[in-house]
Order: C-alpha cells, then sequence, then structure tokens
C-alpha cells in the first residue's frame, strides 16, 4: 500500500489556504463596475462624406474611417485626438479618387444621462493632406495642405465598457489650391456611426 508523500502534503495544505483567496478574488472582479464615460477609450468611426458647393459639384460621395484617442477631462467636457482618411471620386470621372488625410484635436461638450447615454456638441481644429489619383491630377485636383474647423453633433450609447454612436461633422475648409477655379469653393459633411471601448 502506498502512503501519501509529504509533497502531496504540503500540496493539500497550500490549496486550502489558498482558495478561499482565489475566491474572494474572483467575486471581486465580477462586482467591478464597468468603465464609464469619464474613462480614457478608443473609437473607431466609419460613414459617408459629401463636399459641399462647386466641390460638392465636381466630386462624388465618398467613405471616411477614422479612429480617436478620448479622455474626459471634466464631467461635461471631453477631448479627443484622431486621424481619419476619406476619398470621393470624380462624378464625370470614375477612375479618379481625391484622396484626403486628417488629423484633428476636438473638444466635446455633453451631460451623461442614466449613466449610459450622452449626447454632445463638439468643436476643434485640424489638417488635412489631400492628394488626387493621376486621372485627378490631369483634371487639376493636385496634391495640397488645408486647415480644418470641424463642428459635430452626436450621440454616444454605453454598455459596460463598449460604446456605440452616430455623428454628423461639418468641416470648414481653409486655405490651400485644392482645385481648379471656382470648384476650389466647398466644405465637407461627414456622417457616421462608431464603435469603441472605455479602459
Amino acid at each position: 500500500m502506498l502512503r501519501p508523500s509529504w509533497r502531496t502534503g504540503v500540496l493539500l495544505a497550500v490549496l486550502g489556504w489558498t482558495a478561499p483567496s482565489l475566491a474572494r478574488s474572483t467575486s471581486a472582479t465580477r462586482e467591478q463596475p464597468a468603465p464609464e464615460f469619464d474613462a480614457r477609450g478608443i473609437t473607431v468611426r466609419s460613414g459617408v462624406t459629401a463636399y459641399t458647393g462647386n466641390l460638392g459639384d465636381a466630386l462624388d460621395l465618398g467613405a471616411f474611417l477614422g479612429v480617436d484617442a478620448e479622455a474626459q477631462l471634466l464631467p461635461l467636457l471631453g477631448l479627443q485626438l484622431g486621424y481619419e482618411g476619406s476619398a470621393n471620386g470624380l462624378r464625370d470621372d470614375h477612375q479618379a479618387r481625391l484622396w484626403r488625410h486628417n488629423v484633428a484635436a476636438m473638444a466635446t461638450v455633453g451631460p451623461t444621462l442614466r449613466g449610459q447615454w450622452k449626447p454632445f456638441l463638439g468643436a476643434g481644429v485640424g489638417g488635412s493632406y489631400l492628394d488626387g489619383t493621376p486621372s485627378a491630377d490631369r483634371r487639376q485636383f493636385g496634391t495640397t495642405f488645408l486647415a480644418e474647423v470641424p463642428l459635430t453633433a452626436g450621440l454616444d450609447y454605453r454598455y459596460n465598457g463598449v460604446t456605440a454612436g452616430a455623428r454628423a461633422t461639418y468641416r470648414i475648409l481653409i486655405g490651400g489650391d485644392l482645385a481648379p477655379g471656382d470648384e476650389a469653393d466647398g466644405n465637407l459633411v461627414t456622417v457616421g456611426l462608431s464603435l469603441g471601448a472605455r479602459f
């Protein structure tokens, strides 16, 4: 008949001593509240873009993809730093595209309602690099840099640490030599949905 070794006895004693602590730790993890809106987060956005004015007459509806890093500075005041890329085709040349790469900082203001809803308004500053495909270059939609002033309104919903939302942004374009003649007159509108996480 084999006897249990002293090692087995020590192992059983250690397990008996640590099991309650592990159970308490697991229980505490389950009870930990989900991150609130005031936590830092990352949000991915996507949707459609449309230029206004004469630029809108020359360019088709396009699409954008963006990512933002977010922080809540005060209960009503948030800060977003992000990148957004978009592409719009020329109406009379389906092979031509105007690509836009934007970085911007935006302050947002809005209350948190019932712990899960956050309507907000925002304004900021940014810069964009616009680059046309060779077909667009032949139409004199050349490479240029623009300043942007984004004005936004949106609504976010939080479930545990995950956020989902919708927003519309009007971007005032300043400077640059984007297009020939009167086609350079216009601004940019983006409308899209977002999905993010709070940590």
